[in-house]
């Protein structure tokens, strides 16, 4: 997982902005994914979501980001990039209503640059604050149906990555006083369970009704800490000396207890529109940083609609074959509104995001046991708004335009064929 990670000034001092765990697809529902299930897609934010498998479903994804950044007096643009995820899963038994799903996905990115300038004993001082990195996740996953309906699903999540964060204090005008350099490194690892559990019903004409929900308990990470003290000219930036050097700290970070609620109702591959509500208690958890957290939040409503589920197989022109497309492509849409976990002077950040894109088919057709069936893929790409703080007294304002593109690819894999 490399890239330039989410720039926001709201990551210092902390873990970096959560991530959303579901795929393309999801986050242009605005998020929703915890009452998603599906026989040719999942989710591993609700693990339950494997028992619906019936085909290997392939999942990955990126996203490229355009950011205005606005206070009171200063404006500034940026722009950052990233891999999104990767994720495979297929069913174990479809007898069983069995599934696995294993899957790298971002839990936080953080990247910042603050620069605060000011004067001290006489001497202009310029303090640059710095930090990139984030925390990966790695997750396995199964997903079972013991009754018709009702599925549970369990998922591990092994965490790991590493946040280097610097304080820089320099003196641009005086020559005779060096700069002085603190770098950190902080490197993670732990393991975050989720338990899910789904409830759906669906019937003859293809009407369904999902809830969903699952959680993960308060989870305690270990961080091993790199620490360096430097002194280096300002005017050439150029190394001086080693202050001081560490590399045998350490300290257990504590994750938040977590729980997500989701409702989702549609009518198979037409329509479906859900809502869901998430809750983490970063308010309780030990941490290493002096800066305030907050519980976070957040609330969803999103979904898709398209024209028909089917490819028409009996078509001549360019025109039957392009309506056909069309209505077979799926519009996502989504909006959700959230609070960050942490905040400014006691003052809780607030986002909301709204969603927009657009699942383009891929149908390849199949032959089993003398019966002729489909896989529909999709190439799911669109945009995201996102509007985060505001422009208040010692608030950053970040208005964030989210190109995102990945595929959901489908096949018959692993699964025994019958002969006759």
């Amino acid at each position: 997982m490399s890239g330039y990670g989410q720039s926001s000034p709201y990551t210092l001092g902390t873990l970096g902005l959560l991530q959303s765990e579901g795929f393309t697809q999801h986050q242009l529902m605005g998020g929703l994914s915890s009452s998603l299930a599906d026989e040719g897609d999942f989710t591993l934010v609700n693990p339950a979501s494997l028992a619906s498998l019936k085909y290997t479903s392939l999942q990955t994804g990126s996203y490229f980001n355009f950011i205005e950044q606005e206070s009171a007096t200063k404006r500034r643009t940026d722009r950052d990039g990233d891999f999104g995820g990767l994720a495979l899963a297929f069913p174990i038994s479809l007898k069983h209503n069995l599934g696995f799903g294993a899957g790298l996905t971002r839990y936080t990115d953080l990247n910042y640059l603050i620069i605060n300038e000011t004067e001290e004993h006489g001497n202009d001082v310029r303090n640059v604050f710095a930090g990139n990195g984030g925390i990966n996740q790695f997750s396995f996953g199964l997903g079972y149906q013991p009754i018709k309906g009702l599925s549970i699903g369990l998922r591990a999540g092994f965490l790991s990555g590493s946040i280097e964060t610097s304080e820089d204090k320099q003196f641009p005008d005086n020559k005779n006083l060096f700069s002085v350099r603190k770098i950190y490194t902080d490197y993670f690892s732990g393991v975050k369970y989720t338990v899910g559990v789904q409830y759906g019903r669906q019937d003859s004409t293809g009407r369904f009704f999902r809830i969903g929900v699952n959680g993960s308990p308060l989870t305690n990470a270990n961080v091993g800490r790199d620490e360096i003290v430097t002194t280096y000219n300002a005017a050439g930036n150029y190394f001086i000396d080693t202050l001081s050097r560490r590399e045998d700290g350490g300290y257990e970070q504590s994750l938040p207890m977590e729980y997500r609620a989701s409702l989702s109702v549609g009518k198979k591959d037409i329509w479906l529109i859900g809502i869901e509500y998430n809750h983490q208690a970063w308010s309780e958890v030990s941490r290493e940083s002096s800066a305030n957290f907050f519980d976070a939040q957040s609330f969803t409503i999103g979904g898709y609609w398209q024209l028909k589920s089917e490819r028409k197989t009996q078509m001549t022109s360019f025109s039957e074959r392009a309506k056909d497309y069309l209505a077979r492509t799926r519009i996502y849409y989504g909006v959700q509104q959230r609070n960050l976990y942490t905040g400014v002077v006691n003052q809780k950040v607030m986002e909301t995001k709204l969603s927009l894109g657009l699942g383009l088919p891929l149908t390849r057709f199949y032959r089993t046991e003398g019966v002729k069936k489909s896989f529909v893929s999709r190439i799911n790409v669109g945009a995201e708004y996102t509007m985060r703080g505001s422009t208040d007294p010692g608030m950053i304002q970040e208005n964030i335009l989210g190109i995102k593109l990945g595929l959901t690819f489908n096949d018959k894999w692993f699964n025994k064929r019958k002969y006759r």
